[in-house]
Parts: structure tokens; sequence; C-alpha cells
């Protein structure tokens, strides 16, 4: 009997090692994994100023609450320490954002004249890292987003969950600048907004795909945006962060976290901001 509970005991104890150095194996090949990849930090941002987007985050960066909050967001995505920023600019700009750049670290007056959060997010972000260059990727492409809307009004069923997408946009628009930046960083919320345009691509009529053909030129309009996102001269070394408008970041999930060059940082670990500015 002590033989046969000693023997149990063996193998369990084997068993146990086989399993735990199994284990340690995996993590070692995952951290290799990790290693081996670029650090890519896909960050979404609501448009602080000028946008064409159907439902727009109207803030003034003027006012104290605001730039309380404004700090709290550049302060956290610090901590990441980007070599590289990339911005919803067109590649074409990139040597005048850079320009810029050079100016805004000694002189922080300088702005480019697009969406504001390029300034008081990417400009800043990239002076206090010493950010080696900031690029622009942007491929601006019109899609015919109304009318599929309208498409989706005709049934009953369609239309509810079209405006209760709608709702939800304008809710969060209402919200306080910092929440607005944690939900639409959240995978549940980027999820969601790619759900939407896939839902809109099957909007047609009888023998016909007007959806999948007008939502194709937007697929197209974020595949160019990530083609020109990879052009970049990147090393293993490089950290790069990416600022662009919430929908786009949903796509780029997509395409970074399922490439075998990049390694996808988790955006919900620099949105925990500090629950002072949360309460204001």
């Amino acid at each position: 009997m002590k033989k046969l509970i000693l023997s149990i005991l063996t193998l369990t104890l084997f068993a146990c090692n086989s399993e735990s150095k199994v284990e340690i194996k995996k993590n070692e090949e995952t951290e290799k994994n990790t290693r081996d990849k670029i650090r890519v930090l896909n960050f979404g941002s609501v448009h602080l100023s000028g946008s064409t987007d159907a439902h727009s985050s109207i803030t003034d960066i003027n006012n104290p609450a605001v730039k309380t909050d404004i700090q709290e967001i550049v302060y956290q995505l610090v901590k990441f320490k980007p070599t590289i920023i990339c911005v919803e600019i067109p590649p074409e700009s990139t040597d005048f954002i850079n320009e810029t750049y050079q100016k805004y670290i000694t002189d922080q007056t300088n702005r480019i004249n697009y969406s504001e959060e390029i300034n008081v997010i990417g400009l800043e972000v990239a002076r206090l890292c010493g950010t080696k260059k900031i690029y622009g990727i942007d491929n601006p492409i019109g899609f015919d987003y109304p009318s599929l809307v309208k498409m989706a009004n005709k049934n009953p069923s369609d239309s509810i969950y079209v405006q209760n997408i709608m709702d939800s946009y304008e809710t969060l628009n209402k919200k306080p600048l910092l929440e607005q930046f944690i939900e639409i960083n959240t995978t549940k919320s980027k999820m969601e907004t790619f759900d939407l345009y896939n839902f809109l691509a099957t909007m047609h009529n009888r023998n016909n795909f007007e959806g999948s053909d007008i939502i194709a030129e937007f697929y197209k309009r974020n595949l160019r945006m990530y083609t020109n996102f990879s052009d970049i001269p990147l090393t293993k070394s490089d950290r790069v962060l990416i600022i662009m408008g919430a929908t786009h970041t949903a796509y780029f999930d997509i395409f970074i976290g399922n490439s075998h060059k990049y390694t996808l940082e988790n955006t919900e670990e620099y949105t925990k901001y500090s629950k002072k500015n949360l309460a204001q």
C-alpha cells in the first residue's frame, strides 16, 4: 500500500513538474515573440476641433477644466514613451508637422491647422518624450454614409438598431472629456463601431450592393492608412503611438492585432485617469 501511494505521489509530482515546464516554455516563447515585434499603442481620440464626422464632440480646449483633462491624457500617454508618433493627417504633411514640432519644443505656441488633438496631445506627448519623428498616415476618402442610414431606416428593426447607436454617440459626446476617452478606447466600444459599419455594408436594394460598395470605400481608406503606417521605417526598439479618430482605431486594432510585425498594447492601461480629475 505504501509503495502504491509513493508511486502515485511520484507520478503526480512528475506531471505537475512537466506542466510547469510547459507553462514556463510558453511564457518564454510569448516574451520572445513580444520582444521580436514592434510595440504599438493604438490610441483613439475624439476630434477636439474641426471634423466631418456625423457625430463629433464639441470641446473648448481653452476651458481650464478641459486643459486639466488634456494634461491627464498626455501624462498617461507619456508613460508609453513613444519614439514615433502617427497622426491623422496625410503623409504629404509629415515634413510640415515635423518642422512645427521642432519649433514647438522651445515655443509651445506653434500649432498646425488640423484637429486640435494633434496639437494639444500629439505635439505635447512628443515634446515630453523626445519623440524622434511624427508621421502623417491619413488618406481621406469621402463615402456616402448618410444614404446607408436612410436605407436602414426603411426597416423598423434596422432603424431601431441604428438609432440606438446614434443615441449612444450623442450620450457619449455629452460626457466629460476623460470619460469619453476611457470609453472610446475600450475593446467593447471599438468593436461596436466596427460592427455598425459591417451592418451598414449589408444595406442594399434588390439585386444591388450599395452598402458593400459604399463601406468598401471606407475600408479602402483604412487599408491605405495602414499601408502608409507600414511604410514608416521602424526598428524593433521603436515604440509607436498612433493617435486617430476612434473608428479608425477599431480597424487598426484588427490590422495590427493580427500582424506578425507588431504587438498591440492594451490601450485601457493608458486611460487609467486619476479619480480627482474624473470627478471634475
